[in-house]
């Protein structure tokens, strides 16, 4: 259910616009590099809070008190090759990874019982993008990047009962999404 309320539609810009390619190869237009940076999913926390609850409804149980948290940050990575046709245009493809997003959930459900509920989303995959840029000096440019993110958006999610040792149930979902990227950023 909260594949399909937006989980695959990162902030993928944040992390390409504080990421600059490295040239390896920039004498003949080829090069190669890695970037790195921060994501940011963009997921309310209530939006888990009511997915939470409205499991515990389904199964006849109701949560009398709680605390959630959401960690919508992550630490992105990915590597690339592209290739600039003149200094002012390059195509790029990329396999980018921006982490996780991570809610955690400790509820008291039906009066009795304790339940620590974990959901982790992931999103990674190829992307392919045209760059524009605008050299300012022979060393630096800014540059604007459009493109597509063909990303695999995974969700994992465990529940447990602290009162029952052994009592832990999880569940994978993944599905594959198509979303656009954009990003500015400065380039040395």
């Amino acid at each position: 259910m909260l594949l399909r309320k937006g989980l695959c539609l990162p902030a993928l810009a944040a992390a390409m616009a504080t990421a600059a390619a490295t040239p390896v190869l920039a004498g003949n237009g080829l090069y190669v590099g890695a970037t790195a940076g921060s994501s940011l999913f963009h997921e309310d926390k209530s939006d888990f809070d009511t997915a939470m609850l409205d499991a515990f409804s389904e199964n006849g149980l109701f949560v009398t008190s709680g605390t959630t948290t959401l960690k919508k940050s992550s630490f992105a990575f990915g590597g690339l090759i592209g290739y600039q046709f003149i200094p002012q245009i390059a195509v790029e493809a990329s396999y980018t990874d921006l982490g996780k997003i991570r809610y955690h959930s400790t509820n008291v459900v039906s009066g009795q019982f304790n339940v620590f509920a974990d959901l982790d989303g992931k999103a990674k995959g190829p992307t392919v993008s045209v760059i524009g840029a605008l050299p300012l000096t022979p060393q630096w440019e800014v540059y604007a990047r459009a493109g597509i993110f063909f990303s695999k958006v995974t969700l994992d999610a465990s529940v447990s009962l602290s009162q029952f040792a052994g009592s832990t149930g999880t569940s994978s979902q993944s599905a594959n999404s198509v979303d656009p990227l954009a990003g500015v950023g400065l380039a040395w």
